[in-house]
């Protein structure tokens, strides 16, 4: 079944070609030789075997979608293996890799993390889902340890600070909601893996204007934020704006460059038959959407300053029930 996926108001990069997303999808249950032959079947394309911890699967018009055991440890063991023995390290008797990486699915995920994919052709990664689904992939719920997300790279129309500032700010107000919309998970939110930003740093944001020079946003945002542990990550990003600033802050080898937010708060719910990816990108474009009206986000950001200089708070957030709306008009549409 084909699932809506909402458009966001802006469709085009600074290069004015249609934006893209890549999708990461963090699950167990499968070995990496049954998770990288669903992806194939689901997407059509050839797999290409690495190492016996990582491999690719070819898209001919996508590019590599990759599939991998989320654990450095595994993965940098088995590429020495592949040096030192060749061609026979990939093979199944490899014993000590094919127990390494056996224990390894215990307790760590297998991930897929696929290319970028036009924001117009995100069905296609329907199929993808449901194979994997077929083939027996278990998410967030399935166990008590299985705090398996989704993380959505969704590339920004442009880098310059009049876009970031109301992206920051519309998602500044959204985190309490997204955390809600998304029902994320106890043991997620117990974990330090999607911590939401700070007050101190809230309050920065909330008082940025379009002036607000780039050096500033990053300088608040690294001094309040020198970590991949937040439900929106943004060292990718300011990487590609200034890659000596944040290396001088963030000694994290996992940090690569791309002009994309690094959003992490979903569950992977892909053992659910009606389960889809459309079900988390819906819901973050609330914050697009939001980012792309100036009046409605000028409006409640004033509620949130408001909001935020109240001794005590005990109902819930007033700018809450315009995102619910901005939901409710997105899944109508």
């Amino acid at each position: 079944m084909t699932q809506h996926y909402a458009p966001p108001v802006w469709r085009s990069n600074a290069q004015g070609d249609t934006r893209k997303v890549g999708f990461e999808l963090e699950f167990a249950g499968l070995s990496l030789a049954k998770a990288a032959a669903a992806v194939a079947q689901g997407i059509g394309g050839e797999v290409c075997k690495e190492t016996q911890a990582e491999c690719r699967v070819n898209h001919p018009e996508f590019g590599d979608f990759k599939i991998e055991l989320d654990w450095s440890l595994a993965k940098n063991m088995a590429r020495k293996r592949l040096e030192e023995q060749g061609e026979q390290a990939q093979d199944s008797d490899d014993l000590l890799m094919t127990l390494v990486t056996e224990i390894a699915r215990q307790v760590v995920p297998m991930e897929v993390v696929c290319p970028p994919v036009p924001i117009d052709r995100l069905d296609c990664l329907d199929a993808m889902v449901q194979a994997l689904r077929e083939a027996g992939a278990l998410g967030t719920a399935e166990g008590l340890l299985y705090a398996f997300g989704v993380h959505i790279n969704a590339e920004l129309p442009n880098t310059q600070a009049p876009t970031l500032v109301p992206y920051l700010q519309a998602y500044a107000l959204a985190q309490g909601w997204l955390v809600k919309a998304h029902r994320v998970d106890a043991l997620r939110r117990l974990s330090p893996y999607i911590d939401a930003y700070s007050k101190k740093y809230l309050r920065c944001v909330m008082d940025y204007t379009d002036s607000t020079p780039i050096d500033q946003i990053l300088d608040d945002y690294l001094t309040h934020n020198p970590t991949r542990n937040r439900g929106m990550d943004l060292l990718p990003l300011f990487k590609t704006v200034d890659e000596e600033k944040v290396m001088a802050r963030v000694d994290d080898e996992k940090v690569n460059a791309r002009p994309t937010f690094h959003y992490r708060l979903p569950n992977c719910e892909i053992e659910q038959s009606d389960w889809s990816l459309s079900q988390s990108w819906n819901v973050w474009c609330v914050v697009e959407h939001l980012a792309a009206d100036p009046a409605t986000l000028s409006k409640l950001v004033a509620q949130w300053k408001q909001w935020d200089e109240q001794v005590l708070n005990l109902s819930e957030e007033p700018w809450h029930s315009t995102l619910d709306q901005i939901y409710k008009n997105l899944l109508s549409a």
